[in-house]
Formats: C-alpha cells, sequence, structure tokens
C-alpha cells in the first residue's frame, strides 16, 4: 500500500507520493476526481483535508468547499472501481503537523518568505506534513474517516442535534463567565445559578467521594488518588483548620465539569439524536463518551466547539498535565510527542473519574 496525500487550492490539486517521495504540484482538479495520479495503483490510499471534499454550493461561504455533489460521487465511483481507499484528514488538524514537522508557524504567513526559508511552498509543505504525521502516529491513521460523498443539507441535518447541542452550552457557559460563575463579589450573579449553587452547596461531598471517604469508594477502582482529583478541579483542604476547604482555585474548572452534567436553570444537560436513530425526537442526559467529544471537544473532526472546550483544551487540560505548556514544540521529536500524548490522556482519565463521581452526585443522588 502506498500512501498519498492531496491538497486542493485556486483550482489546482497538488498530491504527493510518500513512498517514492515525489510531489506533483498544480495538477488540475479534475486530475484528482479520475484519479489520474501517477504511481496510482490498486490498493492505494489517498489522504485529503476533509473540508475539500465536502459539497461545495452556490453562493457558499467555504472556499475549502472546491467540488459539487457530481464531481464527489464521481470521485467516489472512481475510487471503488479501482479499489482505492480515500481518507480525511481533520483540516484544523494540518497546523499542528506542520509545526510537528518542524515547520515554523511563524514563516507561514507569507508564502514568499516560507519558500525562501524551506524551499517549498506551504501546499506542498502540507501535503509532505500530513503524510509524515500519518506514518509516525498509526494511530492517527487508524482512526481517519472514510470518503462518503454527501450533500450540505444532508450534513447540516445529520450534524445539527450537535450543533444545537454546542449552541445551547455556548449560552449556559457563556454568562456564566462573564459574571465570574458566580464567585465574584463585584458581580450580582449566582443565586439563580443552580451550577453555582451545587458548587457551593456540595463541594465537601464532591471532596469526600473524591478521596473516596463518603458513600461513593472511589478507592475501589480509582487511577489516581482523590487529593490527585480534587487539585484537579481546584478543591483543598486547609493545612491549618482540620477538615474545612480553601477557597475553590479554579471556579471555571469546576464550574466546567459541573455544567458538562447540570444546566445553570437546574435540567440535566441532555442531548438529541439525528435522523433514523432509534431515539431521534427524543433527550436523554448526556453519557461521558457524548461530553468528552461534543461537549471538550475531545475529538480530530471538531466542528463549531464552544466556551466548554476552550475552557478544558486551552486551560484545564494542561493545567493538569506534567507536560510543560499547551503544545508540541516545533519539530517535537518522538519522546517529546508521545509524553505529550500521554500525559493528554492522564488528564482526560482523570477528568473522566470526576465526571463520573458528579453524575452520580447530580442525576442518581439528586443532590444539589
Amino acid at each position: 500500500m502506498n500512501l498519498f496525500t492531496a491538497d486542493v487550492g485556486n483550482g489546482k490539486v497538488h498530491i504527493y507520493d510518500s513512498n517514492r517521495d515525489i510531489a506533483h504540484l498544480k495538477l488540475p482538479q479534475q486530475r484528482l476526481i479520475n484519479l489520474d495520479i501517477d504511481g496510482l495503483e490498486s490498493g492505494d490510499v489517498i489522504v485529503i483535508e476533509d473540508a475539500h471534499l465536502r459539497e461545495r454550493v452556490k453562493d457558499g461561504l467555504s472556499l475549502a468547499h472546491t467540488f459539487y455533489i457530481g464531481e464527489l460521487e464521481q470521485l467516489y465511483r472512481n475510487a471503488e472501481k479501482r479499489q482505492i481507499k480515500i481518507l480525511l484528514f481533520p483540516q484544523k488538524k494540518t497546523p499542528v503537523v506542520r509545526k510537528l514537522v518542524g515547520y515554523n508557524p511563524e514563516h507561514r504567513k507569507s508564502n514568499s518568505v516560507f519558500m525562501k526559508v524551506y524551499g517549498l511552498s506551504t501546499d506542498e509543505a502540507d501535503i509532505r506534513s500530513i503524510a509524515q504525521f500519518l506514518k509516525r502516529d498509526k494511530e492517527a491513521f487508524k482512526r481517519l474517516k472514510k470518503f462518503k460523498p454527501i450533500t450540505q443539507k444532508e450534513h447540516q441535518e445529520q450534524n445539527a442535534h450537535k450543533f444545537n447541542f454546542v449552541k445551547e452550552c455556548n449560552q449556559d457557559l457563556n454568562i456564566a463567565r462573564t459574571q465570574g460563575y458566580g464567585f465574584d463579589d463585584y458581580y450580582d450573579y449566582g443565586d439563580d445559578d443552580t451550577v453555582t449553587q451545587f458548587i457551593k452547596n456540595q463541594k465537601y461531598e464532591l471532596s469526600s467521594r473524591l478521596v473516596g471517604q463518603g458513600i461513593f469508594d472511589l478507592d475501589a477502582d480509582s487511577t489516581f488518588d482523590g487529593e490527585e482529583l480534587m487539585d484537579a478541579v481546584g478543591l483543598h483542604y486547609s493545612k491549618s483548620k482540620k477538615g474545612e476547604l480553601n477557597a475553590v482555585q479554579s471556579v471555571s474548572r469546576l464550574y466546567t465539569l459541573v455544567a458538562s452534567i447540570l444546566r445553570p436553570n437546574g435540567e440535566l444537560r441532555k442531548r438529541e439524536f439525528p435522523p433514523g436513530h432509534k431515539y431521534e425526537g427524543k433527550k436523554l442526559p448526556v453519557t461521558w463518551k457524548w461530553s468528552k467529544e461534543n461537549y471538550f471537544g475531545c475529538k480530530s473532526f471538531h466542528e463549531r466547539q464552544g466556551v466548554a472546550a476552550s475552557n478544558y483544551k486551552q486551560h484545564m487540560r494542561p493545567g493538569i498535565s506534567n507536560f510543560e505548556g499547551k503544545s508540541l514544540s516545533i519539530g517535537a521529536d518522538d519522546e517529546e510527542y508521545n509524553f505529550f500524548k500521554t500525559e493528554r490522556s492522564i488528564a482526560d482519565k482523570k477528568t473522566q473519574e470526576i465526571w463520573y463521581v458528579l453524575r452520580e452526585m447530580i442525576v442518581e443522588d439528586g443532590l444539589r
């Protein structure tokens, strides 16, 4: 199997043959539709940014959507006929892999500057970077989605339940964020916010359960000790006053976590379902899997991520990780990259354990 990567822009397609280390640049777009690519054989794989294989519509605002649905369907038929697998790479991850390979983001601002520094265009850098990354990280390659043509209308219908969910969460969190989450005395806010009141009323019970001293015995199957989990959400027992808690050190972390299960208006956080699902038309309480992907934004193919995802991925996750900084260095080696992934996974596992304790308290025990 040979891995090809492709990029589309300004009416041209750029293709990288990773086995032969050859870049075919500025080809007519129809060459991709026809799979008229030098060296491409049955069983090979083409990876292209997902946005480029979304339907282009009249008066559409996205320049990344290059092909009309008829062209996408033709590409799909050609690939099926020739037994070529087409996989989608998350567009928003491309800047990350460019940096990982060693291209400085500062030089990306101007193609002429980029070419002067690296001796190749930004388009060529993209297709080379994606290929190098996928060969380096086999798990990332396995997680890529298969291409299947879909109209913009179908895409919107299939994902409306996710967009509605994120919109609702943004509305809840934006109000609370601008009011200090109910813990800033400057603002007259919090008395009517159920999330704020839960934190104030239940912080001792939460701490007790996190350290395994409550009715929920966390120590039975926890990967972390209770103080680690308390620290992750800014809870600490006083060193001078036994049994008392200090002021919550990171209100945004704890509020964001609680708000993934409980809304400020007192309702449980619920989700809708896509057309054709057995629960279509119903709203049910969220699960951890749903929350991790659509609330905390921990997935490759993310769209319209909201306030909660920003709070978690830009602040909480780096804050509870032993990896210094929020992102990898330019040209990070395998040791740094693997450490980054490991620490990110540990942070997510800590969050998951805290989330299950909160869910037990809120959903099953009805605590407020």
